[in-house]
């Protein structure tokens, strides 16, 4: 390996070569920097190469084997023995306590004008240099979360509308089990009964001509049975007096399509709603056609469901539609407002 050294640095070290070969001292550790001195816990000791007492090396340990365990504790021991006595062993421990006890004294009895800031406080001019504004930016803002928070949590008009209709009005809705038939037929007596009483329900099915119109029927009563016992609803008549008037309860209301109804009894029921479920298919089967073709001919099932409601409802709806009406604003046909530029000749 070629050496490529400045001039200066080759002057150098022949000047450290001639001082040392002067001396007699060895040139070994003079030309090595401090971080490749070769010591006991060099690269000699991983290779199994240990060093004499007698090599400059060596010195520091005192010609011991360090890597001898029981060697190291026993040297440690005396250096902890050999080193400075304590504080408590000194003759001037009660002048350091003094001294101690002085400046902690001094510390705590400095006036406020004359007392050190702390970084904090010394900052506080650049990162918070209006206290009273910066407090009253923060009432405010934690008002308006309140405020939010409260707004947000409350109910709407239009929840507090119907959490006092479910109050104060009551409902049973009833789903039958999947029937054999198709929803083309049953959508049609569903149509038949809804928003009729429920006796003219029972009615209507007991003299149509569908063979579904029974099945219908059976579920009407049974809703009804779970009506008055679930709900206690259509039970208004029940502690009236035996000969009292029928016609002082009479309540003339129209419906929203427009049919006039007289109530005798708010508690009666009616079916309010009427639909139909499609259910899963029950058979399948192959039908056979001319020229080698087939289909599949899928038996379907379908349910009912009802909504049976009281007259109280049907009487809310028909006082709201009223009272809509009367707060509506009388329609004008043109503005009412005098003509102006009146001439007997064309403006344009």
């Amino acid at each position: 390996m070629s050496a490529h050294l400045p001039s200066r640095r080759i002057a150098l070290s022949a000047h450290s070569t001639l001082s040392s070969l002067a001396t007699g001292a060895p040139s070994s550790q003079r030309l090595l920097p401090l971080n490749q001195r070769r010591t006991k816990w060099s690269l000699p000791s991983l290779f199994g190469r240990g060093r004499k007492a007698s090599d400059p090396g060596n010195r520091s340990s005192g010609g011991h084997d360090l890597d001898d365990p029981k060697v190291r504790q026993r040297l440690l021991a005396e250096q902890q023995q050999t080193k400075a006595p304590a504080l408590s062993d000194s003759i001037f421990q009660d002048e350091v306590e003094a001294a101690t006890s002085d400046s902690l004294a001094a510390r705590t009895n400095v006036p406020d004008g004359a007392r050190q800031a702390t970084p904090a406080e010394a900052a506080a001019w650049r990162l918070d240099p209006d206290p009273r504004s910066r407090v009253r930016w923060e009432r405010k803002r934690v008002i308006q979360m309140v405020q939010r928070q409260t707004a947000s949590s409350e109910p709407s008009d239009y929840a507090r509308r119907v959490e006092r209709i479910r109050q104060t009005e009551r409902q049973m809705t009833h789903k039958s089990p999947f029937l054999e038939t198709s929803t083309k037929k049953l959508v049609m007596l569903a149509r038949q009964i809804q928003g009729k009483t429920l006796q003219d329900a029972l009615t209507q099915m007991t003299y149509s001509k569908k063979k579904m119109a029974r099945e219908v029927k059976f579920q009407l009563e049974e809703a009804r049975d779970f009506a008055v016992v679930s709900r206690g609803m259509g039970l208004g008549k029940a502690g009236a007096a035996p000969g009292g008037d029928k016609d002082a309860a009479l309540i003339k209301i129209k419906t929203k399509d427009g049919q006039t109804l007289k109530i005798t009894d708010p508690s009666s029921l009616y079916v309010a709603e009427a639909w139909v479920n499609k259910g899963p298919s029950r058979n399948r089967r192959i039908e056979f056609k001319g020229r080698g073709r087939t289909g599949v001919i899928i038996s379907p099932s379908t349910g009912i469901s009802v909504v049976l409601k009281e007259e109280k409802t049907r009487i809310r709806e028909h006082n709201e539609r009223v009272a809509r009406e009367a707060k509506r604003k009388p329609w004008v046909h043109l503005p009412n407002r005098p003509v102006t530029a009146q001439r007997p000749y064309y403006s344009w």
